[in-house]
């Protein structure tokens, strides 16, 4: 599974492919050998036998191995951070606050009094 830089085992990515686990939507990608195809794994598309699929972190990694992508998942559109990475409310804080400069102008101390921590 070197083609995927996560920790999932492919026994992990098997699994939810099997059961259509939208937990999973984004965190890996799976292409099919014998289709030359791409899907999420939340695809409805029947389960690929395992010895005929490999993993992907990313969309654009297989479809830079040359698997096109599935046209029924469109594993092209998901999402880019999974459900799984969803962000607390003082961290989106944070990275607003970057975004709008406060590192830039005032720095690391100012942003921690505006989030109220140390």
């Amino acid at each position: 599974m070197s083609a995927m830089n996560t920790h999932l085992l492919t026994d992990q990515c098997y699994c939810a492919i099997e059961q259509d686990d939208a937990r999973y939507d984004g965190l890996f990608f799976t292409a099919v050998l014998t289709t030359g195809i791409f899907c999420r794994p939340t695809c409805t598309a029947q389960t690929p036998r395992a010895e005929n699929v490999r993993f992907f972190a990313t969309a654009a990694a297989a479809a830079e191995a040359g698997f096109r992508p599935c046209l029924r998942c469109r594993p092209e559109t998901a999402p880019e951070y999974p459900t799984s990475y969803t962000l607390s409310p003082l961290v989106s804080q944070g990275l607003q606050q970057i975004a709008a400069g406060v590192l830039d102008e005032h720095g690391v101390e100012e942003l921690a009094q505006r989030l109220h921590v140390s």
